[in-house]
């Protein structure tokens, strides 16, 4: 019983920092003048609400890392 209570607490900790991490990338996504390919803020949550880590560190990469195209970073 008390694996099982600690089980369903852990998982709503989870969905929240889902969630928030989520929020999170979509208003960051909101203030870019120009966000990397033209991708919309509401799909940046959309991809981040799919596949939480991932999405985050391909948004991150695609907006912030030095992989970024350099004529892109003087706009």
């Amino acid at each position: 019983m008390t694996l099982l209570i600690l089980y369903i607490v852990w998982l709503l900790i989870f969905i929240a920092a889902h969630f928030a991490l989520s929020v999170v990338v979509y208003r960051d996504a909101k203030e870019l003048p120009k966000p990397a390919l033209g991708i919309s803020p509401s799909l940046w949550l959309g991809i981040a609400l799919s596949v939480p880590v991932i999405g985050m560190f391909i948004y991150w990469v695609m907006n912030y890392s030095t992989l970024k195209p350099n004529n892109e970073k003087n706009m």
